[in-house]
């Protein structure tokens, strides 16, 4: 008789065979969940292999079904752009909690060693630790891509519009920042905003031209004035939102309002307006962008751009899911979706 002992760690396939009365092969196929053993048997090892305590390795599931049932999440490091980490922190976090909800493993990593610059992505294929990849980042270079097409690895390029490669030929959920722009900048024209302040971030990033796109746009089709001495860019930060007002603050008697185009430099903004004798929103209206936590700690609250970053955690994951379920199929439908922002109303505007 197989007699188990307390605090052993060391539990095997073939133990929990011993134990059922069963192969080890049985097993395994009821662990993998095989229509080839009836559910009752199933059930039984399942609880057995329960109260032991024993998980089941990927590595030799992966020998029979060919899946690890692991997710590679692909997100950028962290920056000086608090507004940016603040966000991709949270964008991450409901990414792990839907896959661990589906019962999905993860690895986050960056896209390239610290050390010596290697693909990350190639490696994680190599060593066979992934089915797939959920990219969280614009800065995956093309040789990447390519690498993921050749070897048939599934994946999903989530928020940030890849700089390297044309997204048209990608799986992708992307949040629509051109018409984040938009409405903020139509929301403070229909509050009476002629002479409107543009604040943007000092960047390249695709997502970051579209929300200026967005405010350009909303500009023309009001047919108010594009002021070039109102448009300014900087890096990120709290104290540089600061820095412009306090460094045009000659030029703000004639403006009426403020698209700063993240809210951590919104916050910045708002401070030293104050400071500067102006009240928001009566003699200067304010919105910002990405609705983070922190803009509702000051006063006034910041009207923003909310970013629905749970809606986008569940549809990168249901359609990788998708995407994984139909690998197999010769011909595959690019699964590619805009996901609009919304305006959140609140004291700035």
């Amino acid at each position: 008789m197989y007699i188990y002992k307390e605090g052993s760690i060391n539990i095997t396939i073939k133990d929990i065979a011993k134990l059922a009365g069963v192969s080890h092969s049985t097993v395994s196929r009821s662990l993998n969940d095989s229509p080839m053993v009836k559910e009752e048997t199933k059930q039984r090892i399942r609880e057995i292999a329960e109260q032991l305590d024993f998980e089941f390795n990927a590595g030799a599931r992966s020998l029979s079904t060919n899946r690890t049932g692991t997710v590679g999440i692909i997100h950028p490091e962290l920056s000086t752009d608090f507004s940016a980490s603040l966000f991709n922190t949270v964008l991450l976090s409901e990414i792990m909690k839907v896959l661990d909800s589906k019962g999905i493993d993860f690895i986050p990593s960056y896209a390239s060693g610290r050390r010596n610059s290697s693909s990350n992505i190639r490696r994680l294929v190599r060593q066979n630790k992934i089915d797939a990849f959920i990219i969280v980042d614009s800065d995956v270079p093309l040789e990447d891509y390519s690498f993921l097409e050749k070897h048939s690895i599934p994946f999903v390029q989530l928020h940030y519009r890849p700089k390297f490669t044309p997204a048209d030929t990608l799986n992708y959920i992307f949040s629509d920042n051109y018409t984040g722009g938009k409405i903020a900048t139509d929301h403070l024209i229909a509050h009476g905003c002629k002479s409107i302040m543009c604040i943007t971030i000092e960047s390249d990033h695709p997502e970051i031209l579209d929300r200026r796109k967005g405010f350009y746009h909303s500009m023309e089709e009001h047919g108010l004035k594009l002021d070039k001495n109102l448009i300014f860019e900087a890096d990120c930060s709290f104290f540089r939102g600061e820095e412009i007002i306090r460094k045009n603050k000659e030029i703000l008697h004639r403006v009426d309002g403020i698209f700063v185009q993240a809210d951590i430099m919104a916050l910045g903004v708002v401070k030293e307006l104050n400071k500067q004798g102006y009240r928001v929103p009566e003699d200067i209206k304010v919105v910002g962008y990405d609705d983070i936590e922190l803009g509702t700690y000051f006063e006034p609250q910041l009207t923003t751009i909310h970013q629905p970053k749970e809606i986008l955690a569940v549809r990168a994951c249901s359609t990788l899911i998708d995407i994984i379920a139909d690998n197999k199929q010769e011909k595959k439908t690019l699964l590619q979706e805009v996901v609009s922002p919304s305006l959140v109303i609140r004291e700035s505007c």
